[in-house]
């Protein structure tokens, strides 16, 4: 199937669509099945006078062509289209005019082999991109972003296999921009949709771009095992080893990084842009903070619940809140890794507990990658009070252990002698005591003189005196004792 369309200018097309959203953020699809495109060729160029061209033909493809193009021969798949632009076409060669040339095969690649998930694949119109970059995750379209495939190109995307609908503000592609679900619908059931757009997965728009000052999320976190897994299919799914030790892995990022991460919890008063800018003025413009490169967004992070009112199991259990995240990394190398970043975060810290409320932030925490000694064991810094706190009441134990320490160590160079404190134990008490006198008592009661009448037998008591003697009197042997009158008085 072969068919043929014109083309407006693509600065026509950006200028249309940035027009009504002067503040979007659109990403663009970079690959293309174009026919003058030599990357498509296995031989790394474009088919001559005496290539036959083939194309696989159980595979779909959607081939745009730019020019005219004669060649040998050529064998067309059972299902495509080639889109010729003004001017554009094929011709056959005899071989009469060069009969030395042999003829040779040139192949058209696989274009199944680009994937919707695959962030290397996008293009993001960054501004200041020297010092600004993207979460891995962000790098693919967002539910709130404008999609571009440009025009004078044709391209054929792997929406997933997993059936997943992708969410989008606007799409334009071959010129025209759409902007409902019934437009592209329709478009996407066509036979040149069909050829372009492949897999289980569909698109949808959106009604209405992101309008809320502090930001929105991007809502690729459940698909980061796929982002991931495209970016990384060339290194056989690992991540280069970092230069730093205690490496940080930011929400959305595949691979760890070296340099600092800071939360901030925020209020409706927070203008996500607003900040970014002043990051960028009072922060990243600064000499000292030359290579350093940031990446600020929207995130959901589960933490655990703050300060000294809730319970320890109430603490134990995890709950998740937005927080704007910022991600700092600089270009260092070696020991050097991410200490330029570092300086910039804590500066930024610094800054948030000093005029962080102006600009409706709450508190921040800071998370911090070990690239030296210096920042050893460095894995947070928070600005609440119950952090605060919490620093104060251990930096108080620590002083009393080591002045504790410091007089017992004193004490035992004999540099200081320490009032000596008798406390009597068991064992003490049970050795027999010195010559420490009576240590008895008097009981008045049986030493008074009323004693004899109310011991005094009544006239018809009868008394029996035994003729024995009384046994022989012991003497305690505890150091402590008394004498009872009741039998000592003889009755």
């Amino acid at each position: 199937m072969c068919a043929m369309e014109g083309w407006h200018s693509p600065t026509i097309l950006l200028c249309l669509l940035f027009c009504e959203v002067s503040v979007a953020v659109y990403k663009q699809w970079i690959p293309n099945t174009n026919f003058e495109d030599a990357a498509n060729w296995d031989r790394n160029q474009t088919p001559s006078e005496t290539d036959i061209v083939m194309f696989d033909s159980n595979k779909m493809v959607s081939v745009f062509v730019g020019s005219t193009h004669v060649l040998m021969g050529a064998h067309l798949p059972l299902d495509g289209e080639f889109i010729l632009a003004p001017g554009a076409g094929f011709a056959a060669f005899d071989g009469v005019s060069d009969s030395s040339s042999n003829s040779d095969h040139i192949h058209f690649l696989n274009a199944d082999r680009f994937s919707w998930y695959n962030p290397s694949l996008w293009h993001t119109d960054l501004k200041n991109s020297d010092r600004l970059f993207s979460m891995d995750t962000e790098l693919i379209p967002c539910r709130q972003d404008d999609v571009i495939f440009l025009p004078e190109t044709s391209f054929r995307v792997d929406l997933g296999a997993g059936g997943r609908t992708i969410s989008l503000h606007s799409i334009s592609i071959l010129d025209q921009t759409f902007s409902t679900d019934e437009e592209l619908a329709t478009y996407l059931a066509s036979s040149t949709g069909k050829l372009q757009f492949h897999g289980a997965g569909s698109l949808r728009l959106a009604s209405a771009p992101c309008e809320d000052s502090s930001g929105c999320e991007c809502g690729n976190d459940e698909v980061e095992a796929w982002i991931c897994g495209s970016l990384l299919q060339s290194s056989g799914g690992r991540c280069p080893k970092p230069a730093c030790q205690g490496a940080l892995k930011p929400m959305g990022q595949c691979c760890e990084i070296c340099g600092a991460m800071i939360f901030l919890n925020y209020t409706q008063a927070f203008d996500l842009h607003q900040y970014k800018q002043r990051l960028l003025h009072n922060f990243l413009d600064q000499p000292q903070a030359l290579g350093v490169r940031m990446a600020i967004s929207k995130v959901h992070k589960t933490h655990g619940l703050r300060g000294p009112a809730h319970t320890a199991r109430e603490k134990q259990q995890a709950e998740t809140t937005t927080h704007i995240q910022v991600v700092l990394t600089d270009d260092g190398s070696g020991p050097e890794a991410g200490r330029a970043a570092v300086r910039v975060a804590q500066a930024i810290l610094a800054d948030v507990a000093e005029q962080g409320a102006a600009f409706g932030i709450l508190w921040g925490d800071a998370e911090y990658s070990d690239s030296s000694s210096s920042t050893a064991g460095l894995t947070g810094e928070s600005l609440s009070s119950g952090m605060v706190t919490s620093l104060a009441i251990a930096i108080i134990l620590g002083l009393m252990v080591v002045l504790l320490g410091g007089l017992l160590l004193l004490h035992w160079t004999g540099w200081v002698r320490l009032w000596p404190l008798s406390i009597p134990t068991l064992w003490q008490r049970s050795e027999p005591a010195l010559d420490q006198g009576n240590l008895g008592f008097d009981n008045p009661i049986f030493d008074s003189p009323g004693l004899a009448s109310v011991l005094a037998p009544g006239p018809g008591a009868e008394v029996v005196v035994e003729d024995a003697a009384p046994p022989p009197r012991s003497t305690p042997s505890s150091g402590s004792y008394f004498i009872n009158p009741l039998f000592e008085a003889d009755i």
